[in-house]
């Protein structure tokens, strides 16, 4: 292994590591701490983001509906073996459930495409979702746009329609 890939390996281990201190020490948020802070970076960035949108609209930014498709393709194939949360996707159709995850994003992002699926609470009381499956489910969605080359306002963009939604399948 040459020195520079040596360096890189030993950052990267050390990065590990100092995320895990607080956890280890007990100090790692908790579910309920980890949702105020979401919705106060939502409620800081608002006008930011709205001048983004205003730019350029959010679907554009995530590239059209073609590429809203494979981010949904993405984010079912996460969740479909996500240890928390893969149990409720048991005995649903994965292409269906991609369709309409692309066709609800691009429309609620500024694109053309008709949502035709169920409305959110319909879709989602059955699953008697927790804040934690909330925050599983998130976390799905935040590393399959990180692994898509998506930039951070887009992603927290994303993440604050996420969290302007969450008590519409949150019931708890």
């Amino acid at each position: 292994m040459n020195k520079k890939l040596k360096t890189l390996a030993l950052l990267a281990g050390f990065i590990i590591l100092m995320a895990a201190i607080p956890a280890l020490a007990g100090n790692a948020p908790t579910t309920a701490e980890k949702m105020v802070g979401m919705q106060n970076m939502c409620e800081e960035t608002a006008s930011a983001r709205a001048e983004r949108q205003n730019e350029k609209s959010l679907y554009e930014r995530l590239g059209g509906y073609d590429k809203i498709y494979k981010l949904a393709t993405e984010i079912a194939r996460r969740h479909y073996i996500n240890e928390s949360i893969k149990h409720m996707f048991v005995g649903v159709d994965k292409e269906m459930l991609i369709k309409h995850v692309a066709d609800f994003v691009a429309a609620g992002t500024g694109g053309t495409a008709t949502y035709s699926g169920r409305d959110m609470p319909s879709t989602h009381a059955h699953l008697k979702l927790t804040d934690a499956d909330f925050l599983s489910a998130g976390n799905d969605i935040v590393n399959s746009m990180t692994t898509l080359g998506y930039g951070q306002n887009e992603i927290d963009e994303f993440v604050c329609i996420l969290v302007s939604l969450k008590d519409q399948v949150v019931f708890n």
